[in-house]
Order: C-alpha cells, then sequence, then structure tokens
C-alpha cells in the first residue's frame, strides 16, 4: 500500500502479510535506514496487537557475548562436556525405548 503519513516525526506507511507470512518494509523507509536484503532482525511482540522490528549487527552481538564471557567466571568448555552428556543420556533413553517396543 505504501506511505500513508506521518505521526510527529515518525513516518507510517500500511504493509501486508503475503500467504507465506512475509510483509514488505517500503522501498522509501529501506533506502533512509539503508536495509539491505539478508540483514537481520529481531521481531518482538507487544501485547496483543504490537510487532517491533530491531535490526541487529550479529558481529557486533557475538563479539559483546565474546567480551562479556571472556570477563566472567563461566567455563564454556564445562557447559559443552555437561550438554554431551546429558544428549547422550537422553539418546541412549530413547534408543532402549524404542527398541523395547519393537
Amino acid at each position: 500500500m505504501g506511505y500513508v503519513g506521518k505521526m510527529g516525526e515518525k513516518k507510517m506507511s500500511i504493509v501486508t502479510i503475503d500467504k507465506r507470512g512475509r510483509l514488505v518494509i517500503p522501498r522509501k523507509i529501506r533506502e533512509e535506514l539503508n536495509i539491505r536484503e539478508g540483514d537481520p532482525f529481531l521481531a518482538l511482540r507487544l501485547g496483543n496487537d504490537t510487532i517491533v522490528l530491531k535490526r541487529i549487527n550479529l558481529k557486533a552481538l557475538a563479539e559483546n557475548i565474546a567480551r562479556e564471557i571472556a570477563r566472567s567466571s563461566i567455563n564454556l568448555e564445562a557447559i559443552v562436556e555437561e550438554i554431551e552428556l546429558k544428549s547422550n543420556k537422553i539418546a541412549r533413553e530413547k534408543i532402549k525405548e524404542i527398541s523395547s517396543r519393537h
């Protein structure tokens, strides 16, 4: 549908969702915000009728997480080992359960 007006300094556009659940951000807004194909966004639901889209910088996010982990006392190797042990246990239980049915 395109641009429909302003609310203060905020530009408004009406968009529709296609049958695959996609919506198109109007070209003018994409150009003004330098939004490119493949840019990642966080979709946040606020209440029953509001969705906020926030463009995120995955590289900066990963760097921030790595920095926080380095500063903390988190032992990633221990976490990975624990996840591996628990997932192996679950897999063994499932295999045993499936085998007992046959």
